[in-house]
């Protein structure tokens, strides 16, 4: 997949969001819905995709999007560019799922979705191998350890079940030498698959 990294960030965002909802029941999901929202307003639609939510789960969705937009305004580097927003929903939602100890208890209000959602959103990714290749090449030389989790979760070889994507994030969101618990994750990572794409490199190797 080739153009800008913003166009790149953007149409492998939508290929992942259409396999989710059509084939992996994300019309059901209120993360998808909440991403969706996300990614309509970043191109200045999402009233028009509101209207598209069911009506079971169109009032939560609405509240949702409303706090979230108030969040992110209040984040001065988001204005850079509007899909920045997109994916920090989902990071963020990716961060609270894991209980990561750098998360604030503002994001914890706005950005707790089920575990199984965040998961769904990810095997959405690997369900569009283009897609996801794309992803894990623009994540992965931006040095921020949310970016480095997403590029190692986003691997196209990388398994992703509910246990590992937890460990990845808890573990790249820290910093220095790895703590006794954070070994202990590393060692969960090594049944999984995960742990050449998430420590190739990193921390001195």
């Amino acid at each position: 997949m080739t153009g800008t990294p913003t166009q790149i960030l953007s149409n492998s965002l939508s290929d992942v969001m259409r396999a989710w909802g059509q084939h992996m029941n994300g019309d059901r999901d209120v993360l998808y819905w909440v991403v969706q929202l996300q990614l309509a307003r970043s191109f200045g639609q999402d009233e028009r995709a509101l209207a598209e939510v069911p009506g079971t789960l169109r009032d939560e969705v609405r509240r949702l999007h409303v706090e979230v937009n108030a969040y992110w305004d209040n984040v001065r580097y988001s204005l850079l560019d509007p899909l920045t927003q997109v994916w920090g929903t989902v990071v963020n939602a990716l961060r609270v799922a894991a209980d990561t100890s750098s998360v604030t208890e503002g994001q914890k209000r706005i950005f707790t979705f089920p575990l199984d959602s965040v998961v769904a959103f990810f095997r959405a990714a690997h369900a569009r191998p283009e897609a996801c290749e794309a992803l894990w090449e623009a994540f992965r030389p931006m040095p921020a350890p949310d970016c480095q989790a997403l590029a190692a979760v986003l691997h196209p070889n990388a398994r992703i079940d509910a246990s590992s994507l937890v460990g990845l994030v808890r573990l790249l969101s820290g910093e220095g030498p790895l703590s006794t618990a954070e070994s202990e994750l590393l060692g969960l990572l090594s049944s999984t698959g995960l742990q050449q794409y998430a420590f190739r490199g990193a921390r001195g190797g």
